[in-house]
């Protein structure tokens, strides 16, 4: 799905949001420099799997939060994880590295990714910042009208403590 596609759904869901088109960016922090005007949650999305290959998780963060793979583990009750490889994020997601977003679960065929967001994102602003599947731009939405939006397109979230 590109990001116009993803446009499209979101008017059609009457959910406001706002883009801000810049450069490729890989992180993060690279992404923090062309919004830094804005106020909203800034995160980190983390794309796992787990060793045997029988799980994979989308994970929002913090992104000034590190990501502690007991503490992961314990909350989702799973086993050792691992980063998913560039041919995985291409197959599964459909994206390209830097691109990682709730958004792209929209891609997910065959629905094997969970999504997990840190009740952090939640708690501590009303509006976050997310890449519509690609590094080039970020939508600034309300956090809860994503949640809503993913739940909608048969995407459902879990929300843990870490």
């Amino acid at each position: 799905m590109n990001p116009q596609q993803i446009y499209q759904l979101l008017d059609k869901a009457k959910i406001n949001y706002e883009v801000i088109h810049h450069p490729v960016v890989f992180t993060s922090a690279e992404a923090d420099r062309y919004v830094e005007k804005y106020s909203f949650a800034r995160t980190k999305n983390l794309f796992l799997r787990t060793h045997n290959r029988k799980s994979y998780f989308l994970y929002v963060l913090l992104e000034n939060n590190q990501f502690v793979e007991k503490t992961f583990r314990q909350a989702v009750g799973t086993s050792r994880l691992s980063f998913v490889s560039l041919i995985e994020l291409k197959q599964i997601l459909g994206i390209e590295p830097g691109s990682v977003s709730p958004f792209n679960l929209l891609n997910d065929q065959d629905k094997q990714v969970k999504l997990i967001v840190s009740r952090q994102v939640l708690v501590d602003n009303d509006l976050i910042g997310v890449h519509p599947n690609d590094n080039t731009q970020t939508i600034i939405l309300r956090t809860t009208d994503l949640l809503k939006f993913l739940e909608c397109n048969k995407i459902n979230t879990r929300i843990i403590n870490d």
